[in-house]
């Protein structure tokens, strides 16, 4: 009889492949595209932060609608939807978008539902069902498809509209064209859980019989508790970590909504403007790897708080980076520290409160933190219009990453019932 290969790796690839054409296109590549329409819509910095700000907020605040959609209609369809979404904000944006409200409706309210439902929430919930013991490798696997997608965006947006002379409609085209594949690539290959395939999870024969003694056993904490949603949210953990990344959030918010024309104001060309968005996105490899390499083996909160000092380092950088070497610095150190740390915190929420409250839990601290970060675009786009530029708002934040670096470090993993872990404890080391 031939052995079933194990169809998890599979869905990886074809949800890794989703995320860099629903995610990591459209989320990085509009920071340029935008920048180039605003002097066609005569847009000030102020509406040009609020443009952002709303496609931030659709973008995280659907998060606990997401996660009901997955639980009820599947990831598939889940995906599929987010994709015609992306599909038909694109379309507007391309053709008919010539004035900030009907910017704001297509890429503020289609586009980021778009990005929101047709990517990471779906399928991170999706192949955390398929994978147990290698979650951190694949969650950093799956996050990478971002980081990609963001340096190819910038490279090559750049040449569409130069291409075609300078119109920044056909980059919406094209992101258009690629969310359908998209949509097609979730239709064929997305499959919902081991069981529906006569699966298990991590591929493994006696998965069910093996999982709690597995999870005790290995290296890093996963919780054997039952843990609801409710419980979850009763948890300082979950707040103090929410709370943590809502930094750099918010400076990653901050920097793809302003930093386009920050670096213009510097002195640098668009190339170079380009040119960081993508060094920012490909750096998020860094992190991955180490994420996929020691997260398995070490409590990912650890690299997590290393994450956070690395974007707060990068917070600080941009300010002055008149350089070229600056402008790398900033964008590596940016890169790093939002690319791992929300592949830690999916990682970490995962491990600490298991799979079951799972989607919920991270479906609410992305609508935390993208609704809230969604401010940030405004209030310094007003504070540039006042006549007090960007400096104050990235070394705000910088000191907040740093707090939030500090405060992960002395984190301790949540228990249902600490006191009887600790009587196992003490019983495991008497025998």
């Amino acid at each position: 009889m031939t052995a079933v290969r194990f169809y998890g790796w599979k869905l990886l690839a074809a949800c890794w492949f989703i995320m860099f054409l629903n995610l990591g296109i459209p989320a990085y590549g509009a920071s340029g595209l935008n920048a180039l329409m605003a002097p066609a819509l005569h847009l000030d910095r102020r509406a040009l932060g609020l443009l952002f700000s709303a496609y931030m907020v659709v973008s995280g605040l659907p998060g606990p609608r997401v996660a009901v959609s997955v639980n009820r209609l599947g990831a598939r369809h889940t995906l599929m939807l987010g994709s015609v979404l992306l599909i038909a904000g694109a379309l507007l944006m391309a053709t008919v978008v010539n004035s900030f409200w009907l910017a704001l409706l297509s890429y503020g309210l289609l586009v980021g539902s778009g990005v929101a439902t047709g990517a990471a929430l779906a399928s991170q919930a999706g192949l955390a069902r398929w994978f147990v013991r290698k979650r951190a490798l694949v969650l950093s696997i799956l996050y990478s498809s971002g980081a990609i997608g963001g340096f190819v965006s910038g490279r090559l947006l750049d040449r569409v509209v130069t291409l075609y002379g300078g119109n920044w409609r056909a980059g919406w085209w094209l992101i258009a064209a690629l969310s359908a594949l998209a949509c097609v690539v979730a239709a064929l290959f997305v499959r919902e859980s081991p069981a529906q395939l006569g699966q298990f999870p991590d591929g493994a024969a006696a998965a069910t019989a093996n999982a709690a003694t597995a999870a005790v056993r290995a290296p890093v904490f996963r919780t054997t508790e039952e843990w609801s949603y409710a419980r979850a949210l009763a948890s300082p953990a979950y707040w103090l970590m929410v709370t943590s990344l809502l930094g750099v959030s918010c400076g990653y918010t901050l920097y793809l909504a302003h930093g386009f024309v920050h670096l213009r104001d510097l002195g640098h060309s668009a190339s170079e403007a380009w040119q960081a968005i993508s060094v920012l996105a490909v750096s998020g490899l860094i992190a991955k790897v180490l994420v996929a390499g020691l997260g398995d083996r070490l409590d990912p909160r650890y690299l997590w708080a290393l994450f956070q000092l690395s974007f707060g380092a990068g917070m600080w950088l941009v300010v002055s980076a008149h350089s070229h070497a600056s402008v790398l610095a900033f964008a590596v150190c940016l890169g790093i520290g939002f690319g791992g740390g929300l592949v830690c915190l999916m990682t970490v929420l995962s491990n600490y409160f298991g799979t079951g409250p799972f989607a919920s839990l991270a479906g609410l601290a992305v609508a935390i933190n993208t609704t809230l970060s969604a401010v940030t675009p405004y209030l310094a786009g007003w504070l540039y219009d006042s006549g007090r530029g960007y400096g104050g708002s990235f070394y705000f934040l910088s000191g907040w990453c740093l707090i939030g670096g500090l405060a992960l470090l002395i984190l301790r993993p949540p228990r249902l019932n600490r006191r009887a872990a600790l009587a196992r404890r003490a019983s495991t080391v008497c025998t």
